[in-house]
């Protein structure tokens, strides 16, 4: 395991150890509630058991309604020896991954203490026949456990994957977080019930959470399919165009951190990052012997080129879950003083994260041998770049990606 994984790991683990030392006063005599303890341990265990694996690693599950229950009826301590209790089994039979199980322990009773110390903070009373006197506690409570589980679960997937936090976000949580805060009304309408009329009421809701699993399942299946066939599409221009293997992922990589020292918005990011990889898709329109051609293009030959940002944009916009790239992909090879190509736009009438693309699709061009010339020094490659800013690149786009090239920025 990763250093940083396991220090990581290790903090959440503490805090959630300390957490629980604070709240011990506040626990109800556990000999009085040892059935719903039982209860909602079985019930918490079940909803683990059925968690739903996310795209980019870690996984999800539909325990956080029965969490809120539990912080509202019997307190953020009681919460936290339930979070416990349901995953010592998955030590147990996991002996392989247990560092994995603790850290969902540890982040659930974190998320679970937190959220209950809000709905306390701010005026919740715990175990009160009249629940619904609190509904902005309990929202509070629900909001934190959100953001804190959200920000842990993207932290260490990020750890253990090496991706960024934000891309961690964009493709397994942010389209999560809507159906996960509309588990919280249902959890707030079991405490009600289950207040009244005890087990039962819990169990009456425990088909809809079932229906919610099914939602999450649906929209992980979802987004697997998108990015298996980003991959895909990826996959086919190496194999097509060896000279540039890697060069998409490069440029995506470029793309993305570019966009995010330029303040682009994180659904821009997603889009953009998309488009990089699949920039040069159209290339498979091309034929082989000018694609490889080591010798000078000929003007027609040049002129077949200049077709693939048109093959390519047109490739992706038949997909109805990748045509925000297309244009994108369609005007990455027009020159921001105009005479570019397919249309000849130019200046602002080119779409922004074109202009990024083509300076970093540019940059990773000349830094790596082609056919027909080895690749350039850096030193040469940035004067490159300020020679044609203003002219093929945007000034503003070409002067910030300098910046980051030569403050080492790029990781």
């Amino acid at each position: 395991m990763k250093q940083k994984l396991k220090i990581f790991i290790t903090l959440v683990l503490i805090s959630a150890i300390i957490l629980l030392i604070l709240l011990l006063p506040t626990m109800p005599i556990l000999s009085e509630i040892w059935l719903p303890i039982l209860f909602f341990t079985v019930i918490a265990m079940l909803a683990e058991y059925l968690s739903v694996f996310l795209p980019a690693g870690g996984q999800i599950t539909v325990a956080f309604p029965i969490s809120f229950v539990i912080i509202l009826v019997y307190g953020p301590a009681v919460a936290i020896l339930v979070e416990i209790l349901s995953v010592i089994w998955e030590i147990l039979k996991k002996r392989d991954n247990w560092y994995k199980t603790l850290f969902n322990a540890a982040q659930y009773s974190l998320s679970s203490g937190l959220a209950g110390v809000v709905y306390i903070s701010s005026g919740g009373v715990v175990g009160t026949q009249n629940i619904i006197n609190y509904l902005l506690p309990a929202a509070l409570c629900a909001l934190t456990y959100c953001l804190v589980n959200s920000i842990l679960v993207a932290t260490v997937i990020s750890l253990d994957s090496g991706m960024s936090v934000s891309k961690v976000y964009r493709i397994n949580i942010k389209e999560v977080i809507p159906s996960y805060l509309a588990e919280a009304p249902m959890g707030f309408i079991m405490a009600i019930i289950y207040v009244h009329i005890g087990i039962l009421g819990i169990l009456l809701f425990f088909f809809p959470l079932l229906l919610a699993r099914q939602s999450f399942e649906l929209y992980t299946r979802m987004r697997k399919i998108y990015l298996d066939t980003i991959r895909t599409l990826a996959a086919t221009i190496d194999a097509k165009d060896p000279y540039t293997l890697g060069h998409s992922e490069r440029v995506s990589h470029l793309a993305v951190q570019l966009a995010r020292k330029l303040d682009f918005a994180e659904t821009e990011i997603e889009y953009l990052e998309y488009a990089a990889i699949l920039h040069d898709i159209g290339k498979i329109g091309i034929e082989d012997r000018i694609l490889g051609k080591k010798d000078r293009l000929t003007d027609e030959e040049y002129d077949k080129i200049k077709e693939h940002p048109v093959i390519g944009a047109s490739i992706i916009g038949s997909i109805e879950f990748l045509q925000k790239c297309s244009q994108t992909v369609l005007h990455h090879h027009e020159r921001y003083e105009g005479g570019g190509y397919p249309h000849g736009l130019k200046g602002e009438e080119i779409p922004r994260t074109a202009r990024l693309l083509a300076v970093v699709d540019a940059y990773d061009a000349m830094n790596s041998d082609r056919p027909y010339r080895k690749k350039l020094s850096e030193n040469d490659i940035l004067e490159e770049i300020e020679r044609e800013s203003g002219k093929q690149f945007d000034p503003a786009i070409a002067r910030t990606f300098i910046s980051l090239i030569k403050e080492k920025k790029v990781v």
